[in-house]
């Protein structure tokens, strides 16, 4: 027991790990239970050993009959399977619960028409289905398992190597930690782990693969055999997660091989091709054989069969066109889903840092900050030609994701410099941003019925009588501002809780309570980072001995 104990304090005496568990323990504490798209093929999976999600119709938008007669979703699949792994370890459990509710069920019919205490018409269909189906708590079990096992730590990794990027880039270790925090924390990252979804998933593949290559290159910027590999690996992930990934993925390979033909010359290129185009392979091969089982055919896309659900789809080609300068900005400025309305901190990234420090001296070099630059703008652009960006307001900020961490890193060289007095009271109101919105996950349509009354009207937005009343008043964030005002503290858990167990409600319903979790959370988070911090310094006196 004294050895095990030993090891442990020496795990906790690293501030990787002190950062990882700190991380994955808040994370946790703020999951969501959204049952989303990515659930449903992995649920599929684990039931009957294929896609076919005929057992879940019509309990999501996106899950749509095909020609074959069977039900599947229209998205990629790779963004399904590490919810599979972690599914599939709880598949008994989740059994178990799921003999339960339809027990509780065949002993009380009425059960099925439990009401959901909440405003959106689509929650409360779906939330009949489930209970009709005797579903609901391996549904709620299944959120909780995939946003604590799986999201929660992989953005606990995530915030980790941006914390070793730093370090390798000369920034002070305590601001390192600070900053890294204010990533996971302060920016977007921090809505999007609630719940399991595949942008998070392209965002981290994109970003591990660029690290790959900044970090893995020689001085001819050639990459040893395993990064190679790891590399391809990477970008093949990225491209079958989302078609969006092609676009990610083609300007990764981009950064890779510009400056290694002017180093190496063409056919050395060719030769480090070989393994990261193998290491892709098996990625790209899933993606057109999930393609071909779903569909019928390895090159169409979900989106070329789904039915249209949506106006937009007659936009371009299946909502593809030309990129729209409405949808560019309403990406980056949208009160619903904007980037930098979820992320203010983001803005920093749009001072000249290379005009007032010194190149040599930059967290963010020239060379990857020219990179990340064009990597950005390719995908906002390619995102302006989607759009179905326009949707955005069902579910919050989510596809500029994958360009949040290069912000964040072209922001760090006004960050890591920043007097601490700046820095804590830019941190205090990013991160209680960042909290206000993951607490609530507050999402309308506010914004989509404006657009559509100035079209209708054949006007512009802003000409609507009312129009900054209403985007200052009525869209998510103030509405999330509003509610934490009124009601308090919030878990969106146990608000979810609250609105469908009314049996539970009133003993749930004290605002002391989430305060309560979230003081013991932090307690906890604390009282590792000192116990990590006391064997550390242990540890460091003795080597000097």
């Amino acid at each position: 027991m004294a050895k095990l104990c030993a090891a442990r304090m020496r795990l906790l005496a690293s501030v990787r790990v002190r950062l990882f568990l700190v991380c994955w323990i808040l994370f946790s504490l703020f999951f969501a239970t959204n049952v989303v798209r990515e659930h449903y093929p992995a649920f599929a999976l684990l039931d009957r050993g294929d896609f076919k999600c005929d057992r879940y119709a019509n309990m999501h938008a996106d899950i749509f009959q095909h020609t074959d007669g069977h039900w599947y979703v229209g998205n990629n699949l790779l963004g399904s399977m590490p919810a599979v792994l972690v599914l599939g370890i709880f598949d008994p459990v989740l059994d178990r619960l799921e003999e339960h509710s339809k027990a509780k069920l065949a002993a009380n019919p009425e059960l099925a028409d439990a009401p959901y205490d909440t405003k959106y018409p689509n929650r409360q269909k779906m939330w009949r289905l489930v209970k009709q189906a005797g579903l609901d708590l391996r549904f709620g079990a299944s959120t909780a398992l995939t946003s604590v096992f799986l999201m929660a730590p992989l953005s606990a990794l995530l915030a980790v190597l941006v914390f070793d990027v730093l370090r390798r880039r000369a920034v002070e270790r305590g601001r390192a930690v600070w900053l890294a925090l204010l990533f996971a924390f302060g920016t977007p990252v921090f809505y999007r782990t609630g719940h399991l979804n595949h942008n998070m998933f392209l965002m981290e593949t994109t970003f591990a693969a660029f690290v790959v290559v900044w970090f893995g290159s020689d001085a001819n910027r050639g990459l040893s055999l395993g990064k190679k590999l790891g590399f391809g690996a990477l970008l093949g992930a990225t491209c079958a997660l989302d078609y969006a990934g092609f676009v990610l993925a083609g300007m990764l390979f981009l950064y890779f091989a510009v400056p290694r033909l002017s180093k190496a010359g063409v056919a050395k290129l060719l030769v480090d091709c070989v393994p990261i185009a193998l290491a892709s392979l098996p990625f790209l091969a899933f993606l057109l054989w999930t393609q071909w089982l779903m569909y019928g055919d390895p090159f169409t896309p979900g989106q070329k069969v789904m039915p249209h659900q949506n106006e937009y789809v007659d936009q371009g080609y299946r909502g593809i066109g030309f990129p729209v300068p409405e949808i560019f900005l309403k990406n980056l400025i949208a009160p619903g889903w904007g980037l930098y309305t979820f992320g203010p901190l983001l803005l920093l990234a749009l001072l000249p840092a290379a005009r007032f420090i010194k190149a040599d001296k930059l967290v963010f070099p020239l060379h990857e900050r020219r990179w990340s630059l064009a990597l950005v703008l390719a995908f906002m652009l390619f995102c302006a030609a989607n759009w179905y960006s326009l949707l955005q307001f069902n579910t919050g900020f989510r596809y500029l994701l994958p360009c949040v961490p290069f912000l964040f890193l072209a922001a760090s060289d006004w960050l890591a410099r920043m007097r601490t007095p700046v820095l804590v009271a830019l941190s205090v109101v990013v991160i209680t941003h960042g909290v206000v919105l993951a607490m609530t996950r507050e999402v309308n349509d506010t914004e989509n019925l404006i657009r559509h009354e100035a079209v209708d009207q054949g006007t512009s937005e802003l000409s609507l009588p009312g129009y900054w009343k209403r985007m200052l008043t009525e869209t998510p964030i103030p509405v999330a501002y509003r509610r934490i005002d009124r009601e308090g503290p919030q878990l969106p858990w146990l608000n979810v809780v609250k609105q469908t167990q009314p049996d539970l409600k009133e003993r749930l319903s004290s605002p002391w309570l989430p305060l309560v979790l979230i003081g013991v959370a932090i307690t906890l988070c604390l009282g590792l980072w000192r116990l990590g911090a006391r064997a550390e310094t242990r540890s460091t006196r003795v080597r000097r001995t």
